[in-house]
């Protein structure tokens, strides 16, 4: 297992997904989220490029970060990157096994005051600093650019702050991944929009709700 899992957009996101006691918030949309977070950490390590005639997968590259499987699920068949993230396989869920496995988080023992499936994601300051800089809103010259990719997914998720379109900056700041970061975030509005009107639910406890 790679050790930049912790580091990952998807980890991130995954971690936002949470509420301070570590109780997912249980929404369907979080494995878009999450598969939103897993296309942009393979356009941000160069697995994922875009060139004149197609996207294409350098799945030695993708290996290197531990993603050496979601790349060939992501890559399989004629299927386009909208349609495994729209109907991937792999999914929040899935996603957070992988990172219990690895030790990245750690699932909560019960008690009273945990009495539903819970995790220590492994690095809450983080999580925090995370969820800040989404309620900011302005802009951040030293953020990396996995932080854009979860400022920019986080923003269409309302994983933190007011829901809405990620500012302009964020996503040019993805250079070379750009193409990737304005892909996911219009693919999660429309999906979000499909999903309320077809009637799931995809407000729940807001994130910092005691829950």
């Amino acid at each position: 297992m790679s050790d930049q899992l912790p580091d990952l957009a998807a980890t991130r996101l995954a971690a936002l997904c949470l509420n301070r006691r570590g109780r997912p918030r249980g929404l369907t949309f979080d494995d878009h989220v999450v598969r939103g977070g897993l296309i942009l950490d393979l356009a941000v390590c160069g697995a994922l490029t875009l060139t004149d005639d197609a996207v294409e997968m350098d799945h030695e590259r993708a290996a290197e970060i531990g993603l050496a499987d979601v790349a060939a699920q992501a890559d399989e068949g004629d299927g386009s990157l909208q349609d495994w993230l729209d109907w991937g396989a792999l999914g929040f869920d899935e996603w957070v096994g992988r990172l219990v496995q690895a030790g990245v988080w750690r699932l909560l023992p019960w008690s009273p005051l945990r009495p539903f499936r819970s995790y220590d994601d492994g690095d809450p300051a983080r999580t925090e600093a995370d969820r800040a800089r989404g309620r900011a809103g302005g802009p951040d010259a030293d953020a990396s650019q996995q932080t854009l990719a979860v400022l920019a997914v986080g923003k269409v998720s309302a994983l933190s702050g007011k829901l809405g379109q990620p500012p302009s900056w964020v996503l040019a700041g993805l250079g070379e991944a750009q193409w990737a970061g304005e892909l996911v975030v219009e693919r999660l509005t429309e999906l979000r929009t499909r999903m309320r009107t077809n009637g799931h639910d995809l407000d729940g406890p807001a994130i910092g709700d005691p829950g």
